[in-house]
């Protein structure tokens, strides 16, 4: 098997969860408890198990249960794809390999209950101009692919598993929200100065790789400390979303009420993640997130392992990386794959 019939394989092949008789004979007495060590088995996990997140996983399966409905997954992320990426702004690999991951995930429940999964991606991309400074017209482009890409994988998907994909802005009022945002700033400024030294680097680390000084305005030439300033507001908007988005005018409390079960990815490994949501790796083998990293192939002797790399981690390899074509799927950024042939060590 080559990289692309390997990749073909990814793309069409679903690989149904088979069942053995033990698990067959717990399904007929305790599908909820096998739905629930299913959803939080340490396979796909990144993050601690919470004891808060195995009683929420346990609800929200129950109510799934009681009225026959598929386990509704909500998968939250950024919508775009980091400006560092030689794939900007369009999708690649990395997303392909995410769906695949959650499509293994959710598989031995598409096996077990017969209403199946909906697992739903939402962007929040909505904010990212004002807070990262990404060009409208790179977010818009991102998501006619991303879904693109999702109706071409999803195809081949058993009947009981959908995935679908939305965006925060589309079905409420952006411009409302970003306002709702700005007037939360000062507030969260004066927290931000009572903070220490430590503290205050810690809210920054991510901020400081986020910010796109080439993007809708030209901030590249702001010195030093203008450059500081900026970095802490796109913070400070950041915090101020999550709480903005959240009121019920908004998106309320669509990530965690009624039945929905959240996922989250490099995000549940920081301080933010205050709710503990279900942690997922991106693929078994990474944690850089779809929308951020890279898409590459590790080759172990006959096989292939789906990976996906940071800008640091992808600078350390593409010295070594080989290039080879695919005709898989006609889009920008899936016309090749990369290939490592052998173990990727980053330590």
């Amino acid at each position: 098997m080559d990289a692309d019939d390997y990749l073909g394989s990814l793309l069409s092949q679903y690989e149904p969860y088979p069942l053995i008789q033990a698990e067959e004979v717990r399904i007929k007495t305790d599908l909820a408890g096998f739905l629930v060590d299913k959803i939080t088995r340490k396979k796909f996990r990144k993050g601690k198990l919470h004891p808060n997140t195995i009683k929420a996983v346990t609800e929200k399966v129950n109510i799934s249960l009681d009225r026959k409905a598929p386990i509704h997954f909500v998968v939250p992320f950024g919508g775009y794809k980091h400006f560092w990426n030689p794939s900007h702004p369009e999708p690649d690999w990395a997303e392909l390999f995410n769906f695949r991951f959650l499509t293994e995930f959710v598989s031995p429940i598409v096996s077990a209950y017969e209403p199946g999964v909906f697992l739903e991606y939402i962007s929040e991309d909505l904010i990212l101009p004002r807070m990262n400074n990404y060009p409208p017209d790179s977010l818009e482009q991102y998501a006619i692919a991303f879904k693109k890409l999702l109706d071409r994988y999803s195809k081949n998907l058993p009947k009981n598993l959908k995935i679908d994909y939305f965006r925060v802005g589309d079905k409420h009022d952006k411009d409302k929200i970003i306002a709702a945002v700005d007037k939360l700033l000062p507030e969260r400024r004066n927290n931000f100065e009572k903070l220490s030294v430590e503290g205050k680097e810690r809210e920054l680390k991510r901020s400081h790789r986020s910010i796109y000084w080439q993007g809708r305005e030209d901030l590249s030439k702001l010195d030093e400390k203008a450059r500081l300033e900026r970095t802490i507001e796109s913070r400070l908007i950041e915090l101020a979303y999550y709480s903005v988005e959240s009121r019920p005018e908004f998106i309320g409390d669509y990530f965690y009420g009624d039945d929905h079960i959240c996922i989250c990815f490099s995000f549940g490994l920081s301080h933010d993640n205050s709710d503990n949501d279900l942690t997922l790796g991106s693929t078994h083998s990474s944690v850089v997130d779809y929308w951020i990293g890279r898409g590459i192939l590790e080759k172990h002797g006959e096989r292939f392992i789906p990976r996906i790399v940071s800008k640091e981690q992808y600078e350390s390899l593409k010295g070594n990386l080989t290039t080879y074509p695919s005709n898989l799927i006609d889009m920008k950024n899936f016309q090749a794959i990369e290939v490592y042939d052998g173990v990727v060590n980053f330590s």
